[in-house]
């Protein structure tokens, strides 16, 4: 029978003593991150110690199995991990709509709708302004009334497009700093795979560095839409779509470089220049959004508004006549695209002309809505976008010029069509939808029939060989007009240009109110109807109520409710969208704050019972000290 050692009951005491000290000091680290949102709570685990024999044919035969103690088997985190990842999942969502809702957010405010000022409060005293010297075309003081609210409209537009424009640089500004925010975090998620690799390797549980690392995991979900691997114990991935961000201790940068065809806003690359990245959500995909849709959109509408207010109101005015019988020159400034007045146009700024930017082209016959064409064929407008298919209308002898003209417009093709105020088809260029394409210029143009060529006098021939191609320098010469039936494409962002015609803010006796009479039989006045005659300025303004807007079907202050509206709308869904997901993630964070959160009643109850142990730990120690003193100093010698 084996016999014990007298101090084996000190070492049992000596274990439980190192326990429940443990135990105290991991309650007193949960204790103290009470307030700490990104700690876990920690658990200790207590087993008994290996008992002094382990099953065996020759171990010694004592009455039963005699324990040694007890020992810290771990410290463990309380943390769902499943939980841990719908968060992540999550949170890309959240941060994609906190984003985006508040560009959307500022939007509304440069519009300024319903108070006012804005365009469309200016552009109703414009054309207030128009009725009041359609009035009295003699009167000095109504055309210089007229010149004020056209500056003031001109410069109201320029004014909200500066706006949009400047709210595009901050968004490209915070896409910036979101960059070398994320470079930030996954620099560190690098660093601390390193120390915990090393701190497992000696079968340690590192958990306040596994809740730093899950931390910033939590705060990089939220830019962008990162995922974990956790296959492989020995090293902790993070991608990003199919790119890996952090493997282990090696990490990829996120890099932004410029975009010339973007204005020089930055495209996101990993690794290199070679490798593009996308992102499917997150604030960073919510930035991107706000800054090549949400403000991009809006700023094309505008531009598209500017240019037709411009081309509308210089196409009737250029037929008027001012008191002094000046004419043919226009209301409001405009810039062409190219200074070659036959749209001839270098694309790339090599120096030589390599395209023709056309804007507006119109034929020299005179039509009737409801004239007959008498004639089939197919016209086609080309790809709306490279590679894309060729966008069609097919016309026949029953068709009349106003069903054309609908089959055009609904065709979604990149141009408009309609009658001018002489009866004359007129196709003209819309904005582009794709960024390879530049706005408001014809593409292509051509007839396999009769239509747009001796019906409507737009073509010289039917045919492809006799196409308008903008591809081709000298397209105009496809054309049967002369300079007067076709309009240079103008310069980029015409709502940043806008003006009203200098020689008229000089002098308001330039203002064409007058009509005139057509002494050639070329449909353009030659000479005026007299200083009193109103006929011209009653055709600008009866713009306010015709349907300019042909992209929409909309006159001008429908097209702009309609922008108004749309804001408005996109702004209440991501409002709506922001706070349904942030209740999911706070549902979400509350369900892991009951697992992993510290609960100070059960950590104090803890600790009463650590301290209990501690304390009976050491009230074991002392008796059996005093047996030992008793053995060893106080019994007699044997004789």
């Amino acid at each position: 029978m084996a016999i014990l050692s007298s101090f084996h009951n000190l070492e049992v005491g000596r274990k439980s003593l190192l326990a429940h000290s443990d135990a105290l000091k991991t309650t007193g680290h949960n204790i103290s991150n009470l307030n700490n949102p990104e700690y876990s709570r920690q658990v200790i685990h207590l087993k008994s110690f290996h008992p002094i024999y382990d099953p065996s044919w020759n171990r010694e035969t004592t009455p039963g199995q005699i324990g040694t103690g007890v020992a810290v088997e771990d410290i463990v985190r309380a943390r769902d991990q499943f939980l841990d990842d719908r968060i992540i999942f999550e949170n890309g969502t959240l941060g994609f709509w906190e984003a985006r809702r508040k560009f959307l957010y500022q939007l509304q405010l440069i519009y300024n709708e319903p108070e006012g000022p804005n365009i469309r409060t200016a552009l109703d005293e414009y054309f207030d302004a128009l009725h009041k010297v359609s009035m009295d075309p003699t009167e000095i003081s109504s055309r210089v009334v007229l010149v004020e609210k056209a500056k003031a409209l001109a410069s109201q537009i320029r004014h909200e497009y500066n706006s949009i424009v400047k709210l595009r640089e901050q968004a490209n500004e915070l896409i910036k700093q979101k960059i070398n925010e994320i470079n930030g975090y996954i620099k560190e998620i690098a660093h601390l795979n390193n120390q915990i690799q090393k701190l497992e390797a000696l079968g340690d549980n590192p958990n306040d560095l596994y809740d730093r690392r899950d931390a910033i995991i939590e705060k990089l979900s939220k830019i962008m839409n990162v995922r974990v691997g956790r296959s492989d114990k020995d090293e902790f991935i993070v991608t990003v779509g199919s790119e890996i961000l952090v493997q282990g201790e090696h990490y990829h940068e996120i890099i932004g470089i410029p975009n010339s065809q973007n204005k020089g806003f930055v495209d996101l690359y990993i690794g290199s220049s070679e490798r593009k990245l996308k992102v499917s959500d997150g604030e960073l995909l919510g930035l991107i959004y706000a800054r090549d849709i949400d403000l991009l959109n809006d700023m094309k509408r505008i531009n598209s508004f500017a240019i037709n207010l411009i081309e509308s109101v210089n196409e009737i005015h250029r037929d008027g006549f001012g008191l002094d019988g000046t004419t043919g020159i226009d209301f409001w400034v405009k810039k062409p695209i190219t200074p070659d007045l036959r749209g001839n146009y270098d694309s790339n700024e090599d120096g030589i002309f390599d395209k023709t930017a056309i804007f507006k082209i119109t034929g020299v016959n005179k039509l009737k809505l409801d004239d007959f064409i008498n004639s089939t064929g197919i016209i086609n407008f080309g790809p709306n976008y490279p590679g894309g298919p060729n966008i069609t209308v097919e016309y026949n002898e029953n068709d009349t010029v106003k069903s054309v003209i609908e089959k055009i417009n609904n065709s979604g093709a990149h141009v408009v069509a309609y009658l001018n105020h002489r009866g004359e088809l007129t196709i003209k260029a819309k904005m582009s939808e794709n960024s390879d394409y530049p706005d408001f210029v014809i593409r292509y143009l051509s007839d396999s029939g009769n239509f747009l060529v001796g019906f409507a006098g737009i073509l010289h021939g039917s045919g492809e060989l006799n196409s308008f191609n903008w591809e081709n320098i000298e397209q105009v010469s496809q054309i049967r007009g002369n300079i007067n039936y076709y309009s240079v494409s103008p310069l980029d962002e015409p709502a940043l240009w806008i003006d009203l015609n200098p020689l008229i803010d000089r002098d308001p006796r330039l203002i064409a109110a007058a009509g005139g009479k057509d002494l050639n039989g070329d449909r353009i006045p030659d000479t005026t109807n007299g200083m009193g005659d109103n006929s011209n300025i009653l055709l600008i303004a009866g713009l306010k109520d015709k349907k300019i807007m042909l992209e929409r079907d909309s006159t001008f202050l429908e097209y702009l409710k309609f922008i108004i509206g749309d804001v408005g709308t996109r702004g209440n869904i991501s409002e709506v969208a922001y706070k349904k997901q942030e209740l999911v993630i706070q549902n979400l964070k509350k369900l892991r704050e009951s697992i992993s959160g510290v609960n100070l009643d059960e950590e104090l109850t803890k600790l009463i019972s650590y301290q209990r142990a501690y304390e009976a730990g050491a009230r074991f120690i002392t008796y059996i000290d005093s047996m030992l003193d008793t053995i060893i100093n106080r019994m007699g010698t044997v004789r």
